[in-house]
Parts: structure tokens; sequence; C-alpha cells
């Protein structure tokens, strides 16, 4: 019998006799045939007794090897083993037995025994090479129980001890113990390893239902998205992708057209085969890698965006060349799941309609590509070709079609040129997009990696083309303002679009100039209907009055400038400019304005753009009405006129003076600081505002000055500012807005220029709403209101009302800043204002208005221009002017008698032992009902020092002694009981702080007597 034979009668390795073993022997013995047996019961009974008998002495022989015992041991049992089975081979056949001979059954029974003991063997010397690797401490069989010992036991016991062995054997088999660290090592790695397959399965399963349901959520979200969605046809999408721009107009408030929109986009169309493959391959390579394998979609870059989107918020770099095209042409750049998936469906159309190229084609004709060398906006290949490197867009190089192509992506960043033409400091930005672009190339194997490496180290900035002035065009100011604030009205409705803020966005020079460039586009190509609130005859008639009487605010100046950096030289003309806005009170509407009057030689807006040291006319806005809202002073109010020194900490100190550099050393009212426009009483009420750290800045912000424009918060803090020291100052827009508050009830009316701007599709994107802004109490506004007055009464605008033609209840100010650079006049009647600025430009060198130039007094010439300028439009347009109104006085404001030297009630008071009655002179001023007249005191004078009260009443006490004495000894002085007149005693009954002086100058002496003009 072979080997394989003889395994099919063992029995299994674990102990166990195979039940079919059993039977299959049984059934083979039971079939042999014999003459001494007989087929009886009798007989059937010894045969399987028999078969029993040698089934027991089989598993006798069966011994599992001790795992602990020696080699001598298990060689001694092997060697026991064989001569057993030699021993039963050889037992002599009894022929006349009745039982079956053995050597009928030495065949099959010695078989089975023998390949047992054989398959033993083989597993003892198997375990002999495994031996070692167990611990020797486990238990084992005793060395001393010899197999004779063990086959002594009944086939029960040996069956159980069998069994017992074969799980010590296991166990020892499982256990680590007795391994080495690697073999151990081994073991966990492979554990770990099955635990973390099977739990990846279990993952990438849960994963794939998961990315099924979500598949299938998209899927119907997508639809939901796109089912109210009208497919464009054919014809509609052709029109659409090749549409490069739709024209907007500007307009009068009648709605006359004042102009169409010029777009400064320049563009040109090229052929796809006249342009250069550099061009063609970088674009895809940068933007489209698989432009023309998909379908008009890249479905893993769309995921990608679709999952940044719902991370961060934001998702970028998802969509193929045909999405980019769409969205230009089609749709909105709102970033939305809406717009994107009608964004994806149209990319499909656009694909089934047009070829490759086509597509291709149109993208490069109507993308963006920054600007070019003369500051215009351009789009489409061939003009940034032209337009930056001077070529055409078959003749570019690698690394110029490499930069090319990396400007639509953001072309007001990479872009080289500036607004203005000018080349920028910094082509960083573009050059690492050009950079960027060349690697892409590199990459999809474009390009080898010499062209790669050669167009890397060009340095590209020598191929761009020097900055090229504009044609000049023969346009206007008119035209040239209302574009610029239609542009900022569309650059605020985008920042608030974005969620951002304005005065944010005005800190960042580059988001500021990205915004402006976008409005700028927009309003250009849009098509957009600008509604402006101008009056074409008021208008009209200001631009010719302005150029007939400019040439008397000043003489005109010419010279040659050498720039220093060049050594240029360049003969310039310096004239007088002039700027002038009219606004109407309730509305805030500009009803016309001056910004220069020579368009053609200088396109500086003087109304609207430029700012300048605004004057005293800052004196009512910042001064003055705060003080009197904080009831800090009232119009009767004395204030010292006095020397002032403000010492700084480097030691320095400010000195300042009246105009003329005047100082009248008395104590004057309020209201007469601020009609004759005085200087140092009113910087001592700007002081006591700081001290009462009243907030100056917030008056003026709500007055609509923006904060880092006019005024800056923290120069209010300097006391120079009451008296217009700033840094760089209003526009005559602004300031003339702002003192319309005045006649306004102290409500503040935005003032504008633009009503409403609509869309191509009839939409209104911008009405500008009228919502007053409180800045002043009825009865603070109405106090400022009736010392205006005084301005054109007694004070510094006598000359003004002198020449003005046009009745009405008038408020007004003049201003003047340091050395005459700046001349201004703002009045206003209950129904308009008027303000007006002169002076000069100085592009090369500094030039003020000089009063010995031939022309007269400075103030004088601006006031009179401003006559002219108001009568010339009463004779056209009376009604604007409200003649027939009034500024009716509030019940909150009252009226009451005052000591006019002390603006308090009459009283008495006690200096140096002695008791001293004010009586009089008296007069009549304007106190707030709820904070009358006060009565008389010793500290009587606002922000006075002790030296100066001092002196005051030391003049009046000596006055009276002066006064007693001239009654004991003339008549005449007797005739009139309240006088008080001496030589301390001013005509108008002041007191004067010293001994008499000569007549002091003021602003009104330069001026010569009203009745010469």
């Amino acid at each position: 019998m072979t080997n394989e034979e003889s395994k099919k009668h063992l029995p299994p390795l674990d102990g166990h006799v195979s039940k079919d073993s059993i039977q299959e022997r049984r059934r083979r013995l039971t079939n042999l045939k014999s003459s001494r047996f007989v087929n009886s019961k009798e007989a059937r009974s010894r045969r399987l007794k028999r078969i029993d008998e040698l089934e027991n002495e089989s598993f006798k022989d069966v011994q599992m090897p001790t795992l602990h015992s020696d080699s001598n041991e298990k060689k001694q049992i092997k060697s026991n083993r064989q001569h057993s089975i030699q021993s039963k081979r050889s037992i002599p056949e009894n022929s006349g037995s009745g039982l079956l001979s053995d050597q009928t059954l030495e065949s099959p029974i010695g078989e089975i025994k023998e390949t047992r003991f054989s398959n033993e063997e083989a597993e003892l010397d198997k375990d002999d090479s495994k031996t070692d690797s167990f611990n020797q401490n486990d238990e084992t069989i005793s060395r001393d129980e010899s197999f004779d010992d063990v086959s002594q036991k009944n086939f029960f016991q040996r069956y159980i001890h069998t069994r017992k062995m074969r799980k010590k054997a296991a166990r020892n088999q499982l256990s680590l113990k007795g391994l080495n660290r690697t073999s151990k090592m081994s073991i966990v790695v492979s554990v770990i390893f099955n635990v973390l397959k099977r739990i990846f399965i279990y993952i990438v399963f849960i994963g794939l239902l998961l990315g099924f349901l979500l598949s299938g959520i998209g899927i119907g979200y997508f639809t939901s998205l796109v089912s109210d969605t009208t497919p464009p046809t054919k014809q509609e999408m052709a029109e659409a992708i090749n549409q490069v721009e739709q024209q907007s107009s500007l307009y009068y408030n009648s709605g006359d057209l004042i102009a169409d929109i010029r777009s400064d986009v320049v563009r040109s169309v090229t052929k796809l085969e006249d342009i250069s493959p550099y061009i063609k391959q970088g674009l895809i390579s940068i933007e489209d890698q698989a432009f023309y394998d998909h379908l008009g979609v890249n479905p893993k870059s769309t995921l990608r965006a679709i999952l940044q989107t719902l991370i961060s918020g934001s998702g970028t770099g998802g969509s193929t060349l045909t999405q980019q095209l769409v969205k230009q042409q089609l749709l909105t750049n709102d970033v939305t799941f809406f717009r994107k998936a009608n964004e994806i469906l149209l990319a499909l159309r656009l694909e089934k309609y047009f070829t490759k190229d086509e597509i291709l084609n149109a993208y490069l004709n109507v993308s963006p590509f920054g600007r070019n060398n003369m500051g215009d906006n351009i789009a489409g290949i061939r003009e940034a070709s032209e337009g930056i490197f001077g070529i055409e867009p078959s003749d570019v190089n690698l690394a110029q079609a490499a930069f090319l192509v990396g400007l639509p992506q953001d072309p007001y960043t990479y872009t080289p040129y500036n607004y203005n033409s000018s080349l920028r400091d910094d082509f960083e930005a573009g050059i690492n997009r050009m950079k960027a672009v060349l690697f892409s190339m590199y990459r999809n194997k474009v390009i080898t990696k010499e062209e790669y490496n050669a167009a890397i180290q060009y340095d590209i900035s020598k191929d761009f083309l020097k900055p090229k002035d504009r044609p000049v065009e023969r346009q206007s100011y008119l035209y040239q303002t209302i574009m610029n604030e239609a542009i900022n009205k569309l650059m605020e409705i985008n920042i608030n679009d974005d969620g951002l803020q304005v005065s944010d966005v005005l800190q960042d020079t580059d988001m500021y100039n990205q915004y402006y460039s976008e409005a700028e586009n927009q309003l250009r190509t849009g098509g957009y209907q600008v509604y402006s609130t101008i009056d074409k005859e008021i208008y009209d008639q200001l631009q010719e009055t302005a150029k007939e009487y400019v040439e008397t605010l000043g003489v005109s100046y010419d010279g040659v400038y050498t720039d220093p950096s060049t050594g240029e030289e360049i003969y310039y003309v310096e004239n007088i400019q002039t700027g002038i806005v009219v606004i109407e009170n309730t509305s805030g509407k500009v009803l016309g304005f001056v910004a220069g009057t020579d368009y053609d030689n200088n396109q500086i807006d003087h109304a609207f753009a430029t700012r300048r040291s605004p004057g005293s006319t800052i004196k009512p806005l910042a001064v003055y009405a705060p003080a009197i809202e904080n009831d800090l002073i009232a119009p009767a109010t004395i204030v010292p006129d006095t020397p002032f020194v403000e010492t700084y900490a480097d030691g320095t100190q400010w000195k300042p003076t009246n105009y003329g550099e005047s100082i009248s050393n008395q104590f004057i009212s309020a209201r007469e600081s601020l009609a004759k426009s005085l200087n140092l009483p009113t910087i001592r009420i700007y002081q006591g505002l700081l001290q009462q750290n009243v907030p100056v800045y917030d008056y003026l912000k709500l007055m609509g000055f923006k904060e880092g424009f006019a005024y800056d918060k923290d120069e209010t803090n300097n006391l120079a500012f009451s008296i217009g020291g700033v840094s760089t100052g209003p526009t005559v827009f602004e300031q003339t807005s702002a003192f319309s508050t005045f006649a306004n009830d102290g409500y503040y009316v935005q003032g504008h220029i633009i009503s409403k701007i609509v869309d191509s599709f009839g939409n209104i994107v911008f009405e500008q709403e009228v919502q007053p802004q409180k800045v002043f109490s009825e009865d603070t506004n109405y106090l400022m209101v009736d010392i205006l007055r005084d301005t054109t009464e007694f004070g510094s605008g006598q000359y003004a009302k002198a020449n003005l033609k046009v009745p009405g209840d008038w408020i007004a100010k003049s201003g003047t800043s340091e050395n005459a650079k700046d001349l201004w006049f703002i009045a206003s009647t209950p129904a308009i204002t008027i303000g007006s600025w002169a002076g000069y430009d100085s592009q090369y060198y500094e030039y003020f208005v000089n009063p010995d130039d031939g022309l007269g007094n400075e103030s004088v010439r601006s006031q009179v221009f401003w006559a002219n300028i108001a009568n010339a439009l009463y004779a056209i347009r009376p009604e604007i002017f409200g003649s027939n109104e009034i500024f009716a006085q509030p019940t909150s404001v009252i009226s009451q008698n005052i000591v006019a030297l002390t603006g308090t009630l009459p009283g008495s008071i006690t200096y140096n032992n002695r008791i001293a009655n004010l009586s009089g002179p008296l007069k009549q001023d304007l106190f707030k009902q709820s904070k009358p007249a006060a009565a008389l005191s010793y500290n009587f004078m606002f922000n006075a020092n002790d030296e100066e009260i001092g002196r005051f009443w030391a003049a009046y006490m000596r006055s009276l002694e002066e006064t007693t004495e001239s009654t004991s000894t003339s008549e005449e002085t007797s005739e009139d009981p309240n006088s008080t007149s001496s030589e301390n005693t001013n005509e108008d009954g002041s007191i004067s702080t010293t001994d008499p002086i000569p007549d002091t100058v003021t602003e009104e002496t330069y001026y010569e007597e009203i009745s010469s003009y």
C-alpha cells in the first residue's frame, strides 16, 4: 500500500477515529469470505468483537510524543513501535482456529498500523525541530512515564490522555512564549495588518454607499436648480459670447442727454489661425489641460470646487475655459450654487453648438487683459499683444505668450501699467504668473526643458512698451464729474454686496483700485442710464459767468520748470482757478457747478476733486455751533481777543494772530468774533471745547465729511484746526453741502449729483434718498443763523452784500487760508446755497493770490466774484433763490436785554473791596430758552485767564473813578447818567484792557469803502 493510500485508513490527526474509516473497515472485514465461519448472528458478533480488539490495539500503539521529551526518548518510542509492527506481522497462521487468521487480517490492519506509525514518525521528526522553541517550564508528561506505562492503560484513559496532549500541543503552538522579538513582532504586525485590512474594506464599502447616496441627492439638487432655466438657442448663445459691450449714457435732470459714455475698453477681434501656438498651448496648459477631451465640464475639478465651497465658503479653480466663457458673457460672477449649476448646463450646451476652436477663439477675443501703455482698459488677445509688446499675437515669443495668457485670471493685478499709463514700480506679480504658465506648459510636455529654462531666464520687462499719453478728447467737466460720481456709486454698491465696508476698502489702496477699475468697466460697458441732478440752464450760465469774471480773481504766472531727475525743462503757465457749487437745500441736489474754466488746458476738477484748506469757513461748523450746542457760549458771550501762546513739548511756540497779524486787545462777543472772522477768540472757544471733551469730529461726520478725506480725527485735537489748519481739507462740494445744514434748520441733507442709475434691463440699481440727519438743535441752529446774518451786515462779508442784487434772507461766511492761498465765500438763503473757491493749483511752484497784483484786496475780489455769479443766476432763474422766504425764529429762542460789556444780565460785583454796579449800556441779544442770559459774575468771560479778568475789572473801576471826577468838573458828562466814557472806554462802550491804543488792523481795514464797489 502506498503512503497516500495508507492516509485514507488513518484516523484524523486530532486523536479522533473517523466514523467513515471505522465503518469502511467493518464493511471490509465482515464481507471477507471464510469457509470456517458461517454468516450467523453469533459469528457476526464474534467478528465485530475481534474488530474492536484490533482497533483497541491500534489506539494502544498511537501515542502523542511528549513535547519536551528529548530525542533519545523519541527514538526509543519509534524503535518500540517498529518492533511492535514487525512482531505483529510475524504471527504464525493458525489454520485450525475458528477465528479469522492473522494472515487474513494482516494486510488491511497491518497497513493501517504501519501507515499510522509512519505518519507519527514524520510528526515526531517535525516536532524535533520545534521542541527547542517551547518554554521548558511548561507542563509536560513526566519523563519517568514510559510508553509502556501509558500502553498499559485502558482505551478510555489512553483516549483522554491523547486528547489532553493534543490540546496542550495546540495551545503551545499558539503561544508566543519562547519566541524571539523578531518572531513576535512579525506575528503582531500580521495580526494588525489583517485587522486594518478588514476595517479598510468596511470603510470603502460604507463610503461607496454614501457616495451613491450623495450622488443621488446632488443630481436631484442640480435638477432643481436648473429646472426653471430656459436653455438659450444656438443663435442666442452665439450673440452672447461675441457681445463685447453696451453703451451707457448720462442725462440732465430734465432727461435730456448729456453724452453717451465712450467705453475705454479697447477691443479688437482676431482669428484663431492668426494667434501664436504658444498662446493657445499656454492658455490650455494653465487654465484647462483637458480642454479638448471634456464636454464642457471637468467633473473632477467641479467636484473639488464644490467641496471647497461647502468647506470654506468659496471655491475656485473648478471652471473649464468653456465655463469661464459662459460666466463672462452669459452669467454674473456671483458665487452661488444656482449660478454654478446654470454655468454647467450652459457650458454643456455651448459645447454642443460650437467646436473647441470656436470656443477658444471667442475666449481669447472677449477676455480682459488689463491695461495698455496708454492706460486704456484692453480686452482681446490682439489688443493685449499690441498694447503691451507692440507686436501681432502671431509674432510673440514663448515668454511673451506666457505673460499674455496669464493676465485674464487677474488682469488688473498682473498688468504692467497703471490707470494713468505709467509703468508700475513692481512687475513681480505678473512675472510670477508668467512662470506658472511656463511650468504648466513644460509639465504638459508642450515645450522642452531647454525652452522652459530659456523662457524662465528671459527679461520680459524690457519688452514692455513705454507709457504714452492718451489723445486729448474734447469733453467737459460735466461729463468727467458725473462719470466719476457714477463710478463711485457703483463701487460702493459692489463693496456692500461683497459684505465689506467702504471705509475698510479706502484704507487698502490695491483693493480700492480693484473695485474702482471694476466699477469703471461696469459703467462703460454695462448699458447704464445715469440721471444727474444738473439743471442744464443753470449749468450753462455758471460756465459763462465764471469764464467772464475769473480773471478778476488773480493774474497768470508763467515760467520754466526743470525736472530734477531728467534735467528736462518744461514751460508752464499758472492760471487762477475757481470752483463753484450750487445746492438746493431741502433736497441736497447739485443744480450746477463750475469745476474749471479751461478744460482743454486743465482737466482738474476744482469743485468735486480738489481738496484745499477751508480757511475760516470751518469756524461755524467746527467751533461756534458745537460750542453753542453744548451751552459753552451764547452769541453775547465775551471772549478775549488778546495774545495767545501755545508752547509744545519740544519748546517751540505757536503765536497766532488775527487776519493781517493784528490783535485788538479787547474783550468782544462771540457774535462779533465770528462775524468779523477773528482768530484769537475762535481759538479760545475751541480750546474750551477740547477741554470739555466735546466730540467735534462727530459733528463733522454728521455733516457728510468722510473719515480719511477732508478731515482726520487726530487733527481735530489741534488748536490750529479751528482756523483752517488742516492737512488735506474739503472739496468745494463738501464744504458747501455742510454749510447748507444751517439753512436746513440744523439738519444735514446729503448733497448729491446723481439722482438714479438704471441698468440695461430697466432695473434701478441706485436711487438717492433724501434722509435729513439732525446735527444741531433748532435753538442752536437759529442762533448760528442769526450770527451768520451779521457776516454780510457788518462783518467780513460786507462787500458781497454791497455787490449782490439778489434779495433774500442771506447767511454767509468768508474764508482765507494762510498767505491767501485759498479764497472762500459761502452763502445761503432758505432755498439755495452757493459756495465758491479761488486759488492756484501750484503744479510746479507755489503761488498765492497777491494783494499787490493790481486787482485789489484778495477777500474783496472773492466776494465780488461770488456776487456776480449769484446775480447772473438770479437774472435767469430767480425762483431758485427763495427770496421771499426767511429763517423763522423758533419759540425755543428768546431775546433778552444784557449789558454790552459783559454779555450778562445787569448786576453788581465786589472788586478790591469796592462794589461796582453794571446796569448799562444795554443791548438786546438772543439766547436759548433753556439757557438764558447768565447773571453777572467776576469770571463772566469765556476761557480768560486771571490776569485778563483782573485787567478788565481794573480798567472798569478806573473808568468809574474817572467818570466820577469828570462829573464833578463838567456838566456835559452829567447829561448821560449811564455813560462810562473815558479814555479807557471805547466808542461802542467796550472796555480796553490797556491804555488806549491806535486803531488795530482787522480783516476789514484792508477793505475799501463799500460805496466804491
